[in-house]
């Protein structure tokens, strides 16, 4: 089988046999016997694809076909077999397994030296951008004996002094404050920096912080407001007021932090070049919070990346900024910051326009992935590899326009290259959502109320056989009807 893909397959369905959609060992393992099986027949090869086709969660690309409109939209995608399920859904694990805890040691200086223990999967908070928080629903979380554990057994077999507390939403841990609490310990007796990578500027806590406080911790701090105006927070469903975050920032210079690592977004749907300048008058505040305290060892780091609409959000309907676009909204914030003191990094336009093409691709794109290889492309993950004439040549070569993939703003009744692989999150859901975005109507974390998102009508059996709090869907009781 070709591997494990994230949800949008489609670019490279040419090139792979066979995807593994979601999470588990169980699936691989079904992979493994069913390959054995087919070995030991010693029958043709579409005979083993045939089979894998009876294992839920794999994709076998070549029994999809797909048929276009004459402007370029998908019209359907053509089941070439019975066997093929129209919606192929993602695997996923009904309790979360032992953290690993034997990593690769390299004998070199990395950027991540340290343990990463996962302590939850999936995130409630239904940010409309974030592809992570929709595909990785529901949220399952470990035990805080699980995670000690694991965290003494990787310790032993690593050697390392930094544990990171690792999920998309650290704070969102319902015993957040007892783990820290019992980390803490392990740290001073050890002499261990504790790091927590994805805190929420509205749930950071001063008690968080305290037994966080002494313990060689890092000297920087990472928050991630994405937006910095009322109206911008409200598109993207991230309530978080700017006096919030100046609270939070007094604390953090309050308990021994001297840097804050801020990171926000341009090129949200509907934003202004005064949504953009906001950014820098936030920021400004921020730093000077930082000097009122502790004087000039205050510092500010912005993080600045473009909004690229993914697919399984509210926001794959939504087109990306045209370079000019993202260069104007560049240009007027570091207009905006000169003078502050504030270091800004941001991404490179055309980079932007790279992730957008393999994000929202067809099939149709793999030729273009294949001409850039031969024309040498590779490595374009590092700025001094990257060379976008190469892509623009690939498009020529394939007859493709690449602002189709990217500028197009999508109707709400196109079909999508992914719409048959699911992630449990019902597309009806998304688009909701995405209408909710266009009226500023916020939804509140789905851990207070439940917004039918699809994640329990598709995984409703594995629910009941894994009842109780680790799961922060609701039960569905045994009696319950489809």
């Amino acid at each position: 089988a070709g591997g494990h893909a994230t949800f949008n397959p489609e670019p490279m369905a040419p090139f792979i046999d066979a995807f593994v959609i979601g999470e588990g060992e169980d699936v691989i393992h079904e992979i493994l016997d069913t390959f054995r099986d087919w070995k030991a027949q010693s029958v043709s090869r579409d005979d083993l694809l045939h089979a894998l086709l009876n294992i839920p969660g794999v994709y076998i690309p070549r029994f999809y076909r797909p048929h276009y409109h004459p402007d370029g939209t998908l019209r359907l995608m053509e089941r070439l077999t019975e066997a093929a399920p129209p919606v192929i859904h993602k695997r996923i694990l009904g309790r979360l397994p032992p953290p690993p805890t034997r990593p690769i040691v390299p004998s070199i200086d990395v950027v991540h030296n340290r343990i990463a223990i996962e302590i939850m999967r999936g995130c409630t908070r239904g940010c409309r951008f974030c592809h992570a928080g929709m595909v990785t629903r529901p949220v399952r979380e470990r035990s805080v004996e699980e995670i000690l554990s694991a965290i003494q057994e990787a310790l032993k077999n690593t050697g390392y002094e930094e544990v990171a507390l690792l999920s998309l939403s650290s704070s969102d841990y319902s015993q957040i404050t007892h783990l820290v609490e019992r980390v803490s310990h392990e740290a001073t007796r050890q002499h261990l920096v504790i790091s927590l990578p994805s805190l929420r500027i509205e749930t950071v806590s001063v008690e968080l912080m305290e037994r966080l406080k002494g313990k060689r911790q890092s000297s920087s701090f990472t928050l991630a407001p994405e937006a910095a105006t009322d109206r911008m927070r409200a598109v993207i469903n991230k309530p978080i007021e700017t006096g919030q975050l100046l609270e939070t920032a007094r604390a953090i210079f309050q308990h021994g932090w001297s840097k804050i690592k801020l990171y926000f977004m341009i090129g949200h749907p509907t934003e202004t070049i005064e949504d953009v300048r906001a950014i820098a008058e936030v920021s400004r505040q921020v730093l000077a919070e930082g000097r009122r305290l502790i004087g000039h060892r205050a510092s500010l780091h912005l993080g600045v990346s473009t909004f690229v609409p993914k697919p399984h959000t509210p926001f794959q309907w939504l087109p990306c900024d045209t370079p000019e676009q993202i260069q104007n909204k560049q240009r007027a914030l570091l207009d905006a910051l000169r003078g502050s003191g504030i270091k800004i990094n941001w991404t490179d336009p055309r980079e932007t326009l790279l992730e957008a093409w393999l994000s929202r691709g067809d099939r149709r794109l793999a030729e273009v992935i294949y001409n850039a290889w031969t024309l040498g492309a590779k490595f374009d993950a590092w700025h001094d590899h990257f060379d976008y004439e190469k892509w623009m040549t690939a498009f020529q070569m394939a007859n493709l326009d690449p602002a189709f993939y990217t500028h197009r703003q999508r109707s709400l009744d196109e079909v999508f290259p992914w719409d048959h692989i699911s992630p449990g999150v019902r597309k009806a859901y998304l688009q909701q959502e995405y209408l909710n975005s266009l009226q500023g109507i916020l939804r509140l974390d789905c851990r207070r109320q439940c917004y039918a998102c699809g994640i329990l009508p598709t995984y409703k059996e594995l629910r009941r056989k894994y009842p109780g709090p680790h799961w922060k869907c609701p039960e569905v009781p045994v009696h319950a009807r489809a």
